[in-house]
């Protein structure tokens, strides 16, 4: 339950004058002297919640990753005749389909810093981000929206892909970038939130950021891992989560008894936000882009 601070006297409801004498020994319970026979039971302090929405993209992405899985399985076994493993794809098929490789996309293929996010190297690879989404992407969508939520996922999967463009040499897929981006955002809400969600969001901070240590631990001792990948979806889904993050604010009419918060309509900047780390990705990706033409020629897959 989110419990913002009021007001000391908006924090207990009126007294009615009868409430306030003593009651005599002998008195019937809940009975005060002068109180009327039918009098309703004193009412509850206000208490407000977060509107909470149903996960819908988190949903359809699970879907999305699916079937494109689908399409992975049956594009390697009709071009190259290669069966889907349980660790591991055809690495051909995988480039084919728009995996990230540095020098094509030095060479103009910007569209596999998504198109990468969207791929997965085995069924195992795939289990592992199917399970993370499932378990993370319904808890961020439900506070934030559908929309915030699918803006968060794609710009840091986008974010992610950067910085395995800029650090890693490997080719790389998968959307655990854009799951960091998840973790990152879900830290940065209830970071902002930590003393209005109680004991509740704290727990759910210390969790996000157990996450966070033990999946970037574990990304530096494994090297078939992009480590870079998951700190720049990590980063990614911060920045754009700290811009769009909903504000809330007590209904205009404040009644006893828990109701909903409203948002602050702050759209118009949200939108600034989102154009701001959008452009903030372009001159990234345009500034490696210019670090590997000058590199080229030394350049090999």
């Amino acid at each position: 339950m989110y419990q913002p601070e009021l007001p000391p006297e908006q924090n207990k409801p009126p007294e009615h004058p009868a409430l306030s004498t003593p009651v005599p020994a002998g008195a019937p319970p809940n009975v005060r002297p002068g109180t009327p026979p039918n009098m309703p039971p004193p009412l509850e302090r206000p208490t407000f919640f977060v509107p909470m929405a149903k996960p819908i993209v988190s949903r359809f992405i699970l879907g999305v990753l699916l079937a494109v899985f689908f399409v992975q399985v049956v594009y390697g076994i009709v071009r190259y005749d290669s069966w889907m493993t349980f660790t591991g794809s055809d690495i051909r098929a995988l480039v084919d389909l728009g995996a990230k490789v540095n020098p094509y996309v030095a060479q103009g293929e910007i569209w596999r810093l998504f198109t990468a996010t969207l791929l997965h190297d085995g069924i195992l690879h795939l289990m592992f981000n199917l399970y993370a989404l499932f378990a993370l992407g319904p808890m961020l969508e439900a506070y934030v929206g559908p929309r915030r939520f699918l803006i968060i996922y794609l710009l840091g999967g986008l974010f992610g892909s950067l910085l395995s463009y800029a650090f890693s040499q490997s080719v790389s897929v998968g959307a655990s970038g854009a799951i960091f981006g998840i973790i990152g955002a879900t830290t940065v809400y209830f970071f902002r939130y930590r003393n209005n969600f109680g004991s509740q969001g704290r727990a759910i901070l210390q969790n996000m950021i157990v996450v966070i240590v033990i999946n970037l631990l574990f990304g530096l001792g494994a090297g078939y891992i992009d480590n870079w990948g998951h700190i720049g979806g990590l980063l990614g889904g911060a920045l754009v989560g700290l811009g769009i993050m909903p504000q809330y604010e007590a209904p205009s009419v404040v009644r006893y008894g828990a109701q909903p918060l409203e948002e602050v309509k702050r759209q118009r900047w949200e939108w600034i936000w989102v154009i701001i780390c959008t452009l903030v990705f372009v001159g990234g990706v345009m500034l490696v882009t210019w670090h590997y033409q000058n590199l080229l020629p030394s350049l090999t897959l």
